[in-house]
């Protein structure tokens, strides 16, 4: 929630911005990084501690609770411009009470001026107020600040309330802006509720961006796209699709439906059906699942087809190679125009470590092989379905049984015409 305010900061424009947080909120060092200072609670409340981080000469102080995700860079600039139009001491953000969820009550005096606001809503007059004021958001007089810097230290947890009545009591003047239909961008986080409010509201803006851009979603309230991710041109989002974290989508791709996309970047015109896909790079040209689960550390190059229920582990897949059914591969190195068979297994893990397995180029692992790492298939060579392969195969060569054996020589065809069909399809 905090990076979400820290951004919109930077976007309006703030030089500088401070997270005041305690030793149990010090992650944030790590979410916020140099977008924003962390200052770190010593004694004081928040205010007096952000005050204390800005440097002297700032002249307009911007002061946003941390639990307001949605609080636009528009209207941060807004207020911003307010307070430095008029000069008052300090600038409170208001709306009306359909949309006040924290704050107090404004009290204007004839001329319109404020003259106090009321906190408790057990000594309201018998007519309310028709304004009131956010707690999360104010715009202060930098030089204001400084000179009233000692009466921080005495306030309690409504620092910005205590603060708006001490200035009252001593003429300084207060000023307002008034942000008409704000209910959710003024919602500040305190319970689950209001949580789920806030993601909701966040994800229909990514969404909203995301058709801006030109990406096409079939049904877009059944898609979540987190702020990170990116997309090329002409990208088409199918039903039921969740794109997670540092994601990147290419131009022309399919996604969809019923895919997960995490940490994933896929090149241009990628089509990926019904699968998950977590910590992968994809090359340009390559169709996925359905049913298919490519796993952290997988890299697969250009013109690849992998099919239904493959599972990929830390395993690089070079150009052309085809593994269409049901397998796992693991630590696993293919290469160029292999044609991996139904019900591959690499056993890559012996029970203490993880052992690699490498399929040379124009490989041919016929269906239901059992490659037991460390192990290498030659370039070009063939397995029997159902072979147990324990032993290094040579290029070209053809083997089979339990444990496999060379059996020959693997009969290539002249030329790619005269490929027999299951091989010239990818069996």
């Amino acid at each position: 929630m905090t990076m979400y305010a820290v951004q919109s900061a930077n976007a309006a424009g703030c030089t500088a911005v401070f997270v005041a947080c305690t030793p149990e909120t010090s992650q944030l060092h790590d979410y916020v990084g140099p977008a924003a200072t962390c200052a770190e609670l010593t004694g004081c409340n928040w205010l007096e501690t952000a005050v204390t981080a800005l440097p002297q000469a700032a002249r307009t102080v911007l002061v946003i609770a941390g639990a307001m995700p949605l609080l636009s860079a528009a209207t941060m600039t807004r207020l911003m411009q307010c307070q430095q139009e008029t000069s008052d001491s300090l600038v409170l953000l208001t709306t009306s009470p359909a949309c006040a969820q924290q704050g107090g009550g404004i009290i204007r005096d004839a001329a319109g001026r404020v003259a106090r606001i009321r906190i408790d809503e057990g000594t309201m007059p018998a007519q309310p107020p028709a304004e009131y004021f956010s707690t999360g958001a104010a715009c202060f007089s930098g030089e204001w600040l400084w000179e009233n810097r000692s009466n921080m230290q005495a306030l309690t947890e409504n620092s910005l309330e205590c603060l708006v009545a001490d200035a009252l009591a001593a003429g300084a003047p207060v000023g307002t802006m008034r942000h008409a239909d704000a209910e959710l961008e003024l919602l500040q986080v305190v319970d689950r509720t209001d949580l789920a409010r806030a993601e909701s509201a966040l994800r229909e803006r990514i969404r909203r961006r995301a058709l801006e851009s030109g990406v096409t979603l079939v049904d877009p309230a059944t898609v979540w796209i987190d702020d990170t991710v990116t997309f090329g041109r002409d990208v088409t989002i199918l039903p039921n699709c969740h794109l997670y974290g540092n994601s990147a989508v290419g131009d022309d791709c399919t996604i969809g439906p019923n895919t997960r996309l995490q940490d994933t970047r896929l090149a241009a015109r990628v089509a990926v059906v019904e699968s998950v896909l977590e910590g992968a790079q994809v090359g340009e040209n390559v169709r996925i699942g359905p049913y298919a689960h490519l796993r952290p550390g997988t890299i697969v190059a250009h013109d690849v087809e992998i099919g239904n229920y493959a599972e990929l582990k830390n395993t690089q897949v070079d150009s052309g190679a085809k593994i269409h059914h049901v397998g796992y591969l693991g630590d696993t190195v293919v290469g160029s125009d292999v044609n991996v068979g139904a019900g591959t297994i690499t056993c890559n893990y012996d029970g203490v470590e993880k052992h690699e397995t490498e399929i040379g180029d124009g490989a041919f692992v016929g269906s239901g092989t059992l490659l037991v790492a460390p192990v290498v298939v030659g370039s070009k060579a063939m397995t029997g379905a159902g072979s147990v392969v324990t032993r290094d195969v040579p290029p070209s060569a053809k083997v089979y049984g339990v444990p496999a054996r060379v059996q020959g020589v693997r009969a290539l065809p002249a030329d790619s015409d005269q490929a027999r069909p299951d091989e010239k399809r990818g069996a």
